[in-house]
């Protein structure tokens, strides 16, 4: 079994250009000494589709949104193969970002939900492979900037 560290969250209100975009980072992984154990970068994105001010969601749907996400998040998480990295929020879309182990069970599961015939809400899905965690940066560099997580 992968070692895991437990999560700890940092809500960061920021921008992507000049749209408001709310972040979640876990910031257990910034010093998260497992790192080649999830080498895999996976990229989730869902589309919104009833948008408030500045094309956040509004609240009936972050919740359709939100019971999406705990589908994918229970499928990519199973037997410890992946690990949340980021939730970001804007531009009408909710984007989750997580750490892989075995990038094909990923796959697997993801496809399987795919194919379900009836869908909350459209999404798809990247994978790459980041043993370096390049891809990751962005989003845990965002800890650096918020005083409050430092």
């Amino acid at each position: 079994m992968r070692a895991i560290p437990a999560p700890f969250y940092a809500l960061i209100n920021t921008t992507l250009g000049e749209d408001p975009a709310v972040v979640v980072v876990n910031t257990a992984l910034r010093s998260f000494a497992g790192r080649e154990a999830f080498p895999w970068h996976l990229r989730i994105g869902i589309a919104c589709r009833e948008l408030g001010d500045n094309g956040m969601p509004t609240p009936e749907e972050l919740e359709v949104v939100t019971r999406l996400e705990g589908q994918l998040e229970s499928s990519v998480e199973a037997d410890g193969n992946a690990v949340f990295l980021a939730r970001i929020t804007a531009r009408g879309e909710r984007v989750l970002l997580y750490r892989v182990h075995d990038p094909e069970e990923a796959n697997d599961r993801l496809q399987e939900l795919l194919a379900a015939p009836a869908q909350l809400r459209e999404w798809e899905f990247q994978m790459e492979y980041d043993l370096d965690w390049a891809l990751a940066q962005p989003e845990l560099d965002l800890l650096l900037q918020d005083s409050k997580v430092n």
